[in-house]
């Protein structure tokens, strides 16, 4: 063995003074396509973070034009053929206009215009000069009455105005269409980076044109319109990112330096590292077999012994042969006297975990619900009266009172149809004639107890995919007794006249991550079938589908024997 061990350690230093002289020439081979790889993973960064940041930007703005939307909605009468707003209704959404233009730096401009009449609301931004200001004016009056998107489309078009690039929203409201335009140059940004590459160019691509942001212009020539997020061409990296919030791409390009001196220099001196490293590998080799060898091999020994279930199996620790080795085997027979007690805790801790991870799930139904009424009231000291302000302060006393007040994790379907009807009274207040509800549920049923809130999380499930703004939302709940094999207990339906669910939000509610329950994108269905399964042990009590003329349809089954031992506590 001893033999063995020197004669892999001279095998093993040859090894290392041979691959330390190819080094260099392999370094110097490669380098260039590493570099290559290094400027394009950088320019990716850059042009992903400016993305980003044009997303965020982009979504602030279609606040915006989302609050002018409503605000139309709720002031005036959308319906085509409808008479035109008076005197006051004008002058109410012109000064709402000026006022989103003074509150956002990236609007140019807000419009709205009556298809009906000759009615034209339109603001620019007073940092425009006359001529394009009024080109703007007329080129929009025009263009939007033929390029529009529905309101649940957040996505912005790319136009070209007079060789000028301009992100483009224009939405269909009844007789109306509402719009805004984002100048691409106000989302110039300056780029600095340490990989050696030049500053470069930002470019913004729509469908059939580039525009420059920063840098040079001249450099479109060079945009091929390849599906390829990064290459080169003529000598420059160009790196492309498509836009979230756009039909649009972000496209950074630099010019690499090429080759540098100061790799060549950190080679040679890798290669003379290398050089001191295998002396001192050869000298303290000599001491591994003493000081190493024969205290590892007790220790696998000791661990095999343990791993056996022997955990009084103990260490001579006057045999280890060094200080360091007399505190590892001390401390080996310290862990072998205490595994079993912390395989016992353990278990413990994974069963707190589970009860903490289910308080956490139910704990993230309820903050939003708050930061939305009380958004709301705000809100309708803009556009409604004291009155309908005063019942919704009530409704959402109550509202807030129930979600608040509850002592334990268990509430009865009767409570928590008497809370959905005072959200849904809230709601009705805020978006009038948008709404019709429908409950039938046996007394019997009502009187059954189920998991706090989670009738109530199916119903804000619908308004958060099925509300529209256009047509009256429609909702029916029921509940009733209901038996199958394997199963006996209530049945309580909701459904909705909406859309209906997509395939892949299908296929996301049947693979549930416990570790990625608590972010933000996860609340909902999701959060609602784990609950579950933690509190009964099944997978299959809530159930999802479409109805053949359009709408989606959620089925909770609730055991009639609660698994309380689970729940106990909580």
């Amino acid at each position: 063995m001893k033999n063995s061990w020197r004669k892999v350690v001279i095998i093993l230093l040859s090894c290392i003074l041979i691959t330390s002289a190819l080094f260099f020439v392999v370094m110097t081979i490669s380098y260039n396509n590493v570099y290559m790889r290094t400027v394009l993973s950088n320019n990716e960064h850059i042009a992903s973070s400016w993305s980003s940041a044009i997303d965020t930007r982009l979504n602030t703005v279609y606040e915006h034009l989302y609050d002018l939307v409503v605000n139309v909605y709720n002031n005036t009468d959308v319906r085509i053929g409808s008479p035109d707003m008076d005197y006051d209704d004008r002058k109410k959404l012109q000064d709402l206009i000026n006022a989103k233009m003074m509150a956002s730096n990236d609007l140019t401009c807000m419009y709205i215009i009556d298809n009906d009449s000759d009615l034209y609301f339109y603001s620019g931004k007073s940092t425009l000069s006359q001529p394009v200001n009024y080109n703007l004016k007329i080129y929009l009056q025009s263009y939007s009455r033929k390029h529009i998107s529905s309101l649940n489309n957040r996505r912005w078009d790319l136009i070209n105005v007079l060789e000028e690039g301009y992100y483009y929203k224009s939405i269909q409201l009844g007789k109306y269409v509402i719009g805004a335009l984002s100048d691409c140059s106000l989302y110039r940004i300056e780029n600095s980076n340490d990989l050696g590459v030049q500053d470069g160019s930002f470019f913004i691509q729509g469908d059939h044109t580039s525009f420059c942001v920063s840098g040079s212009s001249e450099l479109a020539s060079i945009i091929d319109a390849r599906d390829d997020s990064d290459y080169f061409q003529n000598g420059f990296a160009v790196s492309r990112i498509e836009q979230n919030s756009a039909n649009a791409t972000s496209i950074f390009i630099t010019k690499p330096l090429g080759f540098s001196t100061q790799w060549k220099l950190a080679a040679f001196f890798l290669i003379l590292d290398s050089a001191v490293c295998v002396i001192l590998v050869a000298i303290l080799s000599m001491n591994i077999d003493k000081k190493l060898r024969i205290p590892i091999r007790e220790l696998v020994k000791a661990n095999q012994e343990v791993a056996k279930g022997d955990f009084g199996y103990k260490l001579d620790v006057e045999s280890a042969g060094s200080s360091e080795f007399e505190e590892l085997y001390s401390s080996f027979n310290d862990m072998s006297s205490k595994i079993e007690n912390l395989t016992i805790e353990a278990y413990d801790l994974k069963l707190k975990r589970e009860e903490n991870r289910l308080k956490m799930l139910r704990a993230q139904m309820r903050p939003h619900t708050f930061l939305n009424g009380i958004s709301t009231v705000s809100n309708m000291t803009y556009t409604s009266t004291p009155e309908q302000i005063r019942k919704y302060i009530a409704a959402f006393a109550k509202f807030t009172r129930y979600m608040l007040n509850k002592s334990n994790d268990w509430t009865t379907v009767g409570e928590e149809l008497n809370n959905i009807e005072n959200y849904v009274t809230m709601q009705k207040i805020r978006f009038p004639n948008s709404i019709s509800m429908v409950v039938e549920c046996d007394p019997d049923v009502q009187a059954t107890r189920i998991p706090y809130l989670i009738l109530f999380s199916l119903v804000e499930n619908s308004f958060k995919h099925a509300m529209t703004l256009v047509s009256t939302m429609e909702l029916k709940i029921s509940g009733s007794w209901y038996e199958e094999e394997g199963f006996r207990g209530i049945k309580l339906t909701e459904e909705d006249n909406g859309a209906g669910f997509s395939e892949e939000a299908f296929a996301k509610l049947e693979k549930i991550d416990p570790d990625d329950l608590y972010t933000k994108e996860h609340l909902g269905l999701t959060n609602v079938r784990y609950s579950l399964n933690m509190i009964y042990k099944r997978d299959d009590l809530l159930r999802l589908s479409n109805k053949p003329e359009g709408g989606a349809i959620i089925e909770l089954l609730i055991p009639q024997q609660e698994v309380e031992n689970e729940t106990a506590g909580m």
